[in-house]
């Protein structure tokens, strides 16, 4: 039988509902042996907490952990914690933060912070059908060493000087300087194969030490340097990363026009001079300066 092993890590308590339901299409699978480690940030609130406890998902267990490293050092202690021979497949997942309104043109398309999320979580197991289908990929197709989001795939590579260093240091420490062509799924939710994961358990990069997480800081971190890594590790592997999820819906909700008509209908931005403006057809409802984080 087929072990997976699921890591969650929750911050944003709003967002556990949508995971919880991928989580149920993964259990669903008959096919699979599936044990899932939920880690919760020291700064969830103990009713918060309950709510997870109260929609436990069969084969869960639940720890709390100090708010250090987003969702990477929360998934560096659960490979510290487990032996990955013991399991064929890992799985990523994260309550990602999701912002109404704003749109990040990246890959040459324009993807909401809500679409953002819905993408990274759905590629994996956005149905039970679909998540049979990435398992069955996987099998497969050796040369696959890593599924996600085809529309958050890019290419390794940082405009933060501080992060291009540590990104440079940690590819050292993998000896994996002659790795190049690599990508990473932006978000950081993926399903793996296990031994892909190994190099970090044997270069005790499992061990760093992170950084306290700043809500809406979006680079410049240890956390951010690592989830590039965890793109260069298949490479290092002589695999690949891809995703299934692409489709004419998403090619168009993602496209200039459909950005267009958002922007028109609801548009929230932070403009040059440091103000949050929300326009409605176009028209100014609020304006005021952004508070500082």
């Amino acid at each position: 039988m087929v072990k997976v092993l699921v890591h969650v890590h929750v911050y944003y308590i709003k967002a556990w509902f949508r995971i919880e339901k991928i989580l149920q299409n993964i259990v669903a699978e008959k096919s699979v042996e599936v044990k899932i480690l939920t880690t919760v940030s020291s700064d969830v609130s103990d009713l918060d907490i309950y709510t997870i406890e109260k929609s436990r998902v069969k084969g869960m267990s639940l720890i709390r952990m100090p708010n250090n490293g987003y969702d990477i050092q929360p998934f560096f202690f659960l490979l510290q914690s487990v032996d990955l021979e013991d399991y064929n497949y890992i799985i990523k997942l994260h309550t990602k933060r999701v912002q109404h309104g704003i749109d990040v043109f990246f890959n040459g398309r324009f993807i909401s912070r809500v679409l953002w999320s819905k993408f990274l979580i759905n590629a994996i197991a956005g149905s039970t059908g679909l998540f049979k289908k990435n398992l069955e990929r996987m099998q497969l197709d050796q040369s696959i060493g890593m599924i996600g989001s085809c529309y958050l795939l890019s290419a390794v590579s940082s405009s933060d000087e501080e992060e291009k260093k540590m990104i440079c240091n940690y590819v050292h420490k993998l000896n994996a300087e002659n790795v190049t062509g690599s990508k990473y799924i932006a978000g950081t939710m993926f399903m793996v194969r296990s031994d892909i994961l190994k190099p970090l358990i044997d270069s005790a990069l499992v061990y760093e030490e992170f950084e306290r997480s700043e809500s809406g800081k979006l680079g410049g971190t240890k956390a951010h340097a690592i989830e590039r890594i965890l793109g260069v590790l298949v490479s290092l592997h002589n695999k690949r990363i891809c995703g299934f999820d692409k489709s004419w819906w998403n090619d168009f909700v993602t496209g200039p026009f459909a950005h267009v008509l958002r922007r028109f209908t609801f548009d929230k931005r932070i403009t040059s001079n440091g103000r949050l403006l929300i326009r409605i057809f176009r028209i100014p409802v609020y304006n005021a300066k952004y508070p500082k984080k």
